[in-house]
């Protein structure tokens, strides 16, 4: 996988030159220090530099110890290194790395066909459910999947993806908004933008927003990840379900590519699992200090959040 783009889009989220900040100010590690004890501790204002991944997707791999070293060389001028989203395993590791909890990831796998392996997921029932709500959404709805390379310069779709986008931010009060049109038109103009599929539902009478997914199939690692979604609540119908509509579809899309895994991105785990969900990982976020005198402090604050 490329990894600039997805730099340049963190730096460009978060107005820095380069992904390196004091811990508070990373929106994911904001999210999860809300309503902590201790979110306004000094150690929450040392200053990372946020490894490849840049939380842009869900699930990373595990660096090797080269590639750590080499991270650890860019970051130092930090108090720390921050690799982001690894799964949580029990292979030993270096010693200074301080496993900080962080979410939980959900997958669906289908290696025959989509509709065996959801049905034999969520049940006979759910699974009729998910179908008839997805058939009702196609008679309302005008659904457009376009590669994102391909809307580079296309103002509506990046406009509408992105405003719809922001609705999801404001619902769940998110410290930013990481998918502006900006940082989309970056992405699609990279040489990851073929690899992004945007997916938008107008209402089919007035041509209206209602919902839009973004997505991204790495043929490297055999996973199409859900990224993110946003949806016009009060504009949606009264008895649409585009939320579930569109897993159901994406899906589909995925196994027309030829991904038998898909990634349905971090957090919401119980709605996840209803509508298909059968592995879930932990994950943690991978602290190295560097610069820092707050160790203890960070190995502390990686045992409290083992209770949550």
């Amino acid at each position: 996988m490329e990894w600039l783009p997805q730099r340049d889009a963190f730096c460009n989220s978060h107005n820095v030159p380069r992904p390196q900040l004091p811990l508070r100010n990373i929106a994911h590690w904001n999210a999860v220090l809300q309503g902590s004890v201790s979110s306004n501790d000094a150690l929450h204002h040392e200053r990372a530099y946020v490894a490849p991944g840049y939380f842009y997707m869900p699930v990373c791999d595990e660096p090797d110890d080269r590639t750590l070293a080499e991270l650890s060389s860019l970051a130092s001028t930090a108090d720390w290194l921050l690799v982001p989203s690894l799964r949580r395993s029990d292979r030993r590791r270096r010693a200074d790395v301080i496993a900080v909890p962080f979410m939980k990831a959900a997958f669906f796998r289908s290696s025959r066909s989509v509709d065996l392996a959801l049905r034999t997921a969520v049940g006979p029932s759910q699974y009729k459910s998910i179908v008839r709500l997805t058939r009702k959404a196609e008679a309302a709805c005008t659904t457009e999947i376009h590669r994102l390379s391909d809307v580079a310069e296309d103002n509506r779709v990046l406009r509408d993806f992105a405003c719809l986008q922001a609705l999801n931010v404001a619902k769940y009060g998110h410290a930013k908004n990481l998918y502006t049109s900006d940082v989309l038109r970056m992405l699609a103009r990279s040489s990851e933008g073929e690899k992004y599929f945007v997916k938008l539902d107008y209402d089919k009478y007035s041509n209206t927003p209602l919902a839009g997914s973004l997505s991204y199939a790495d043929d490297h690692r055999g996973v199409f990840t859900k990224l993110v979604r946003g949806l016009d609540h009060d504009r949606i119908p009264r008895g649409l379900n585009l939320y579930i509509a569109d897993y159901y579809q994406m899906y589909h899309f995925a196994d027309r590519l030829g991904f038998a895994d898909v990634c349905l991105g971090r957090g919401a785990i119980d709605a996840k699992v209803r509508v298909g969900a059968i592995h879930i990982v932990n994950l943690d976020n991978w602290l190295i200090p560097v610069n820092t005198q707050r160790t203890q402090a960070m190995q502390d604050y990686a045992r409290s959040r083992h209770g949550d």
